[in-house]
């Protein structure tokens, strides 16, 4: 039987369990790293969840030009600015507001799509998610 007192038992015994400490530490900084990057991914690439950066797509998967690229923003923008009063409009309970929102979207992007090549458009909307919020979520 062993000798439970001796020093030596307990210099592994506290070798173990830094052990398991440290592969605890490793697996849990491993698991919040793959979380925390499924979860921009599945935003859009962007924080809050409110849907695909538009100009990323352009510049990045399309390869469009700068002066399309110029265009497409301020579009963008002028979308913004007609969209922000329907959202508190939906804040407050507007039911209608949501549908008019819906429209803004789509306006904004055949705007952007008229911009584009024929090819393009089959790519921009292939990478564009239908619905609200990045395909429904």
């Amino acid at each position: 039987m062993k000798n439970l007192t001796s020093p030596y038992w307990g210099q592994l015994h506290m070798k173990k369990m830094i052990r398991m400490a440290m592969m605890a530490a490793a697996m849990f900084v491993a698991v919040t790293t793959v979380a925390k990057a499924q979860d921009a991914q599945q935003q859009g690439g962007r924080r809050g969840g409110r849907g695909p950066n538009v100009t990323a797509i352009l510049k990045d998967s399309l390869k469009v030009s700068d002066a399309v690229l110029a265009k497409a923003d301020s579009i963008q923008k002028a979308y913004q600015a007609e969209v922000a009063p329907l959202m508190e409009a939906m804040r407050g309970g507007d039911q209608d507001a949501r549908a008019k929102m819906g429209a803004a979207r789509t306006k904004m992007n055949d705007a952007i799509k008229a911009l584009l090549t024929d090819e393009q458009k089959a790519k921009f909307d292939a990478l564009m998610p239908q619905g609200r919020r990045g395909g429904g979520r």
